[in-house]
């Protein structure tokens, strides 16, 4: 006998860009962020600073600690697209600590491209805590409804 796959959607986040409301601040002082799993493919990577680029905000560096010369350029998705929505399952929420979405912090990974454009991963967001600083890459349920290399405009 076969079984439905059953989805478990704990947690909707979405970021969503406001005319009247303008953009929120990148971040003006450094965050620090544990990766219990580190990130996918660098799972050793465990200890993280967010910090804001002065010179190109929003976007900032995820600096990776204990002597890794490893880091990340990621901005918030608000800056990038209009509207972005992922659903967090149950593992993703309780390893994070997470039960409501205003506590969720989210960040995508950038990457420039050979001809110069810039992309983001908006199918592996980072999802941090803002209370506790627990940080994960998530897969989200709907990943499938989710572009690995979207455009940043210029």
């Amino acid at each position: 006998m076969a079984y439905p796959l059953l989805r478990v959607v704990v947690l909707v986040i979405e970021s969503q860009q406001k005319v009247r409301g303008g953009l929120p601040e990148s971040p003006d002082t450094q965050v620090s962020l544990a990766f219990p799993d580190g990130l996918l493919g660098f799972e050793t990577l465990r200890a993280a600073d967010l910090e804001a680029i002065a010179d190109a905000p929003p976007f900032c560096w995820l600096k990776f600690q204990g002597g890794s010369a490893q880091s990340f350029l990621v901005v918030a998705p608000v800056y990038v697209t209009a509207s972005y929505r992922f659903e967090l399952g149950s593992t993703d929420c309780r390893t994070l600590n997470l039960t409501r979405a205003s506590d969720a912090g989210v960040l995508n990974i950038v990457t420039l491209r050979r001809d110069g454009a810039l992309t983001v991963n908006l199918k592996g967001p980072i999802v941090y805590n803002k209370l506790t600083g627990e940080a994960r890459q998530v897969v989200p349920i709907n990943a499938a409804e989710l572009p690995v290399n979207f455009p940043v405009a210029n």
